[in-house]
């Protein structure tokens, strides 16, 4: 394992899908780095290929003058991901669950529950500025979260 430990890493694209791929590669190459086995970096790499593309989808509104940017921070055995878009900010809690009979037919809603059962920690906040920040936390295996008090 060859764990890099507190180094940052940042990468900022126009709100375009044909940016997505230099997204999952920038990713993918740190946490590869980083140490994460194969199904790892696969989770990883589908979680932030989802999660900039709903940045730019419905966060930026594909207005390609607003960025993306991705900051991938490693360190104590873990990898955090955030992504922010320039858009209205978003808040999950009134997005529908896809598991209700009700809405496993529609074509919304499964972002967030991908993101939330592939990774070890999925958050939402505003960001500074406007627009929504997404937190993505991947422990490396054997890893247990910090309990709050």
């Amino acid at each position: 394992m060859s764990e890099e430990k507190n180094q940052r890493h940042q990468l900022t694209i126009s709100s375009s899908q044909r940016y997505l791929k230099k997204v999952v590669d920038f990713v993918e190459n740190l946490v590869q780095k980083f140490g994460f086995d194969e199904d790892a970096v696969v989770d990883i790499a589908i979680s932030v290929s989802e999660a900039v593309n709903n940045a730019i989808l419905h966060g930026n509104k594909e207005d390609e003058k607003k960025k993306v940017h991705i900051l991938v921070e490693t360190g104590e055995r873990q990898v955090t991901i955030r992504i922010r878009d320039e858009g209205v900010c978003f808040s999950p809690n009134g997005v529908c669950s896809p598991l209700e009979p009700e809405n496993l037919m529609k074509c919304n809603g499964r972002g967030i529950f991908i993101l939330r059962a592939l990774m070890d920690e999925v958050s939402y906040h505003a960001a500074p500025g406007g627009g929504t920040e997404v937190k993505l936390i991947k422990r490396l295996k054997g890893v247990r979260a910090k309990t709050k008090k």
